[in-house]
């Protein structure tokens, strides 16, 4: 295995439309308010959240597109805030994205104040792109009436440093407070020993969390994402390595109870190294930088899946994998921040979107070469692939692992131009399950190639 070393940001990324499965299957949320949020309160009956800010427990949104522009000098910010928007609709189940967002803060009103915690710790930290999607989409909340003067973007670190500029967060008149000052000294809130928490987090009414993905290089925390986002929620904010210390500032009332919505920033990432390490090159994406972002309501289940994500190209590198057992600790008593049981998750992974389209268009005939969502996903046995050709002729369909190598030639023949399904039992071509991971599936006629991306959990 090798060796953690920080790692310089790789440049010479090339651009690949790679799109991923979505699921249909998304619990909705228990929400009051409109009666679009209404039709929904029933299907969210008997799913008790963790806690007051965590409305989806388990549940989390992919959404990887190469049109993000993690891998260019510069981030596109209208399709990150296009996708973050697209994010929480599919999080909710709501097709209003200020429906969407504002039945997220239970009791939200027009004065409610709204924290924002980033993390802007070395060169690969919380993008304002990011963080402006997210502001973009609480200004549409209340039929677009709510003000987000009353957001504070913070973090412990001078975010202005990192391109934070506050006119770059203003929507009609109203801008918020972007501040480097956590305000915890004199809180006289001691969440654990000398540890006194942000009078921002205090005061305010409800929380969002917006981390990014990294490793670290300390022996205990290893990577840095939702949870440890918070050691810059409190001074001192040496916590690093203290793990019952982490777990309890993440338990205290003013983070578990008012986190309702947890964005973490995967357009550039590094996955060896410590908190200064800078962006690093991703071998497991086309374009080398995994150009995705996680929507969730739930830090352990987003912490679950940042780990699965660094572990993923850690395997492709030869790393050894990092195995975070604070996870699963945070989820279970007497903590219970969240869902650490894959089994207990949704996966909902997300199709690319296009800036000012309807978030919700009817899905167009296709035109040419089509690879539909398989379903179930993620699946343990068995699920089935859909897709259709332009036109009449050979096909063939193969998984594949996330190092190209084909474990699967699920089928090779003539299909009519129509929609078309073949099942795949989860098993390699010698008849063996293949194990718990993310696969491709490639389907193949003449010189056309599609590909999607399909979750086995064992």
């Amino acid at each position: 295995m090798k060796h953690d070393t920080d790692a310089g940001f790789f440049s010479g990324f090339y651009a690949s439309r790679r799109t991923f499965i979505k699921l249909s299957a998304l619990g909705a949320m228990a929400a009051a308010g409109t009666p679009a949020m209404a039709r929904h309160l029933a299907r969210f009956d008997g799913l008790a959240p963790h806690g007051a800010g965590n409305r989806l427990p388990g549940r989390i949104v992919f959404c990887h597109d190469p049109a993000l522009g993690g891998h260019e000098p510069v981030i596109d910010r209208d399709q990150v805030e296009a996708t973050i928007h697209n994010g929480v609709r599919l999080l909710t189940q709501l097709d209003d994205t200020g429906e969407a967002f504002a039945s997220l803060f239970p009791g939200l009103h027009a004065a409610s104040t709204i924290a924002i915690k980033v993390n802007t710790l070395g060169p690969t930290y919380t993008r304002p792109e990011v963080v402006r999607g997210v502001v973009s989409g609480l200004s549409l909340m209340l039929g677009g009436s709510y003000d987000v003067s009353h957001v504070i973007v913070f973090d412990n670190h001078d975010i202005t440093r990192f391109a934070y500029a506050q006119e770059d967060f203003c929507f009609g008149s109203a801008c918020p407070t972007l501040t480097g000052d956590n305000d915890a000294v004199g809180s006289g809130e001691f969440p654990y020993g000398q540890y006194e928490l942000s009078r921002t987090l205090l005061d305010c009414d409800y929380l969002i969390n917006i981390p990014v993905l990294k490793s670290h290089n300390n022996a205990l925390n290893q990577i840095s994402v939702a949870l440890k986002n918070h050691y810059g929620s409190c001074t001192p904010s040496s916590l690093c390595g203290d793990i019952p210390g982490m777990l309890a500032l993440n338990n205290h009332a003013s983070i578990k109870d008012r986190t309702c919505l947890v964005v973490t920033d995967c357009l550039r990432g590094t996955f060896t190294g410590g908190p200064n390490a800078l962006p690093q090159r991703w071998d497991l994406y086309p374009e080398q930088t995994p150009n995705t972002l996680l929507v969730s309501t739930d830090p352990v289940t987003n912490d679950y899946w940042a780990r699965d994500t660094i572990n993923a190209q850690r395997t492709a590198a030869s790393y050894a994998e990092k195995p975070c057992p604070w996870i699963e600790e945070a989820a279970a008593a007497p903590f219970e921040l969240g869902v650490g049981d894959p089994s207990q998750m949704t996966l909902v992974t997300a199709d690319p979107v296009i800036p000012g389209d309807d978030p919700d268009p009817p899905p167009p005939a296709p035109r040419h070469l089509a690879l539909s969502p398989n379903t179930p996903n993620p699946f343990r046995d068995g699920t089935t692939l859909h897709f259709q050709l332009a036109i009449a002729g050979e096909a063939a369909i193969q998984i594949v692992d996330l190092r190209g190598r084909v474990v699967r030639r699920v089928a090779h023949g003539s299909y009519a131009a129509e929609p078309s399904t073949v099942p795949w039992d989860g098993k390699d071509d010698a008849g063996r399950k293949v194990p718990t991971g993310v696969y491709v599936v490639r389907l193949q006629t003449g010189s056309q190639v599609r590909r999607r991306l399909l979750t086995v959990m064992r």
